[in-house]
């Protein structure tokens, strides 16, 4: 549920816009409403929503001053105007402060929720990209974490934290749940528990200043460099031994080195670098060799050749049967002449 402001100077159609909001199913909840601009100012001052819908004249502060403060200061917010007026310097006003959408009055509730529901749809994409976002910043730090690059992983966690827009009294819960994503992936790939008896650690939710949050992520930060990097070699082994049993268990599927990196929650790009480095050859050549010397068992196995394609990851045989002949010289069926 996405929250809305109402501001509108008549008191029935500020509480009638309100009513239809909550109702409608659109997604929305008008959590405050205001009779003036100047009001619904003060209130963004120290408050986040994400919808503001406003008249646009009112006594003292219109709704285009309005539009103008959050374009100016808080333009994740969206506007939509409400007016009385169909001129055309208004809606000007509108379109140069970034307002989503202008409706004349008496407005049409059914208008008005087409208006809801495409705003809502663009908020649930905006979420969306913001978890990849947050996701793949944390692969970043990650990556650098294991690739040892302590420098830049305190950078990349200095990032974060100052994109981070919960507010100050959330900022240690919010560096804690950063820890929290970074620990369960070196448990899962590396069996590590750096925290499990720390107590500084657990005492990070509870702090605000930003400077007492980053002083104590960096010291954690140090931390997970030393008991990552206690073994290199051992390190490095468990994560390309977790990246050869992906491939191991899935050639046959449509997969591809993102999806690998995914399973040791590195970015594509660094997991590239790191097989390559370990295998002497990249992943797709990998995969391909372990597809055809597959390939070459079920042949010896007298399995029919569409079938081994199949097996092989090959949905299409006669694209199969071209990349055989390529690594092969041959094709499947002069080989299992030469036998």
């Amino acid at each position: 549920m996405y929250s809305a402001i109402v501001v509108d100077d008549e008191s029935i159609i500020r509480n009638g816009i309100s009513s239809f909001i909550n109702g409608c199913g659109a997604g929305f909840e008008v959590t405050e409403t205001f009779k003036d601009g100047g009001d619904a100012i003060k209130f963004l001052e120290e408050n986040d929503v994400d919808l503001v819908i406003s008249d646009v004249k009112m006594i003292n502060v219109s709704g285009i001053e309005l539009a103008q403060y959050i374009y100016e200061n808080k333009p994740y917010i969206m506007v939509v105007i409400l007016s009385g007026y169909a001129e055309f310097e208004y809606a000007k006003a509108a379109i140069r402060f970034n307002v989503r959408d202008y409706m004349t009055k008496p407005t049409s509730f059914a208008d008005l929720k087409k208006t809801l529901l495409k705003l809502r749809e663009e908020l649930d994409e905006r979420k969306r990209s913001d978890i990849d976002e947050f996701l793949d910043n944390i692969k970043q730090l990650y990556t650098a974490l294991l690739s040892g690059s302590i420098s830049d992983a305190k950078t990349l966690f200095r990032h974060l934290l100052d994109s981070n827009t919960h507010g100050g009294e959330c900022l240690g819960r919010y560096a804690f749940n950063i820890f929290e994503i970074i620990n369960d992936h070196l448990y899962a790939v590396l069996r590590l528990e750096p925290f499990s008896e720390q107590e500084s650690y657990n005492e990070l939710p509870s702090l605000t200043s930003y400077d007492e949050v980053y002083e104590l992520s960096e010291k954690l930060l140090d931390r997970l460099d030393g008991q990552i990097h206690a073994d290199d070699k051992k390190t490095d082994d468990m994560v390309l031994s977790k990246l050869l049993q992906y491939i191991d268990e899935h050639f046959a599927e449509n997969i591809s080195l993102q999806d690998a990196a995914e399973k040791v929650f590195f970015s594509t790009a660094y997991c590239s670098r790191f097989f390559k480095e370990k295998m002497g050859k990249n992943f797709s050549d990998y995969l391909l060799d372990v597809r055809m010397k597959h390939a070459v068992k079920l042949l010896r196995a007298n399995k029919k050749i569409t079938d081994i394609g199949k097996e092989c990851g090959y949905r299409n045989a006669s694209y199969f049967a071209r990349v055989f002949r390529e690594y092969y010289n041959c094709t499947p069926s002069e080989y299992v002449r030469n036998l």
